[in-house]
C-alpha cells in the first residue's frame, strides 16, 4: 500500500535542503512517537549518505521497543529535490520512502512523503499509522522551519 502526505512550508528550497540533509532533523521531526538509535556508535553523521545503511534501534514514544530498523540511503538528488530510502524492520518489512518537494511560489514549497508499506497482514495498521505519523512529522518540519533563513 501507498501512502502520500502533502504539506505546504513557508520555506526555500535552499533553506530546506540545509535542514533535511541533517540526520538529527528526522529525531525532531520524528520524536516523540519515533526515536531511532544507531546500533553502532551514538552518532547518524552530520548528513546523509547515498549508498549507506544506517542499522538503528527504534523505538516508540522513546521507551517502547520496536526493534531493529535500517535505513538505506537510495538517491539524494538536489536537482529533483528528491530524496529516496528503502528501509525495513521487524513489524514492516518494506517501508519505502520518497521525499518530494519544490518552489511553488516565494518562500512556499509543497512538501510529500510517499511510502510503500508491505508488512504482511498488518499492512492496513500500518498504512493508517503511517498518516497519523506523517501528519505528525509536516507538523513538526513547521516548527522547525520557522527560524531558519539564508
Amino acid at each position: 500500500m501507498i501512502a502520500r502526505i502533502t504539506s505546504v512550508f513557508d520555506c526555500a528550497e535552499k533553506e530546506f535542503w540545509k535542514k533535511i540533509i541533517e540526520p538529527k532533523s528526522l529525531q525532531y521531526v520524528a520524536s516523540p512517537i519515533l526515536s531511532f538509535h544507531p546500533i553502532v556508535g551514538d552518532d547518524f553523521g552530520a548528513e546523509w549518505v547515498t549508498d549507506k545503511t544506517y542499522e538503528l534501534k527504534l523505538r516508540f514514544l522513546k521507551i517502547i521497543p520496536l526493534g531493529s530498523h535500517e535505513i538505506k540511503v537510495i538517491k539524494i538528488d538536489r536537482k529533483s529535490n528528491t530524496i529516496v530510502t528503502n528501509e525495513s524492520g521487524i513489524l514492516t518489512p518494506v517501508w519505502n520512502h520518497t521525499v518530494h518537494f519544490r518552489q511553488i511560489e516565494n518562500r512556499k514549497l509543497r512538501y510529500t512523503d510517499e511510502i510503500e508499506i508491505g508488512a504482511g497482514l498488518l499492512t492496513p495498521a500500518v498504512w493508517v499509522f503511517a498518516h497519523l505519523f506523517y501528519r505528525h512529522r509536516q507538523k513538526r518540519w513547521r516548527t522547525l522551519l520557522k527560524n531558519v533563513h539564508s
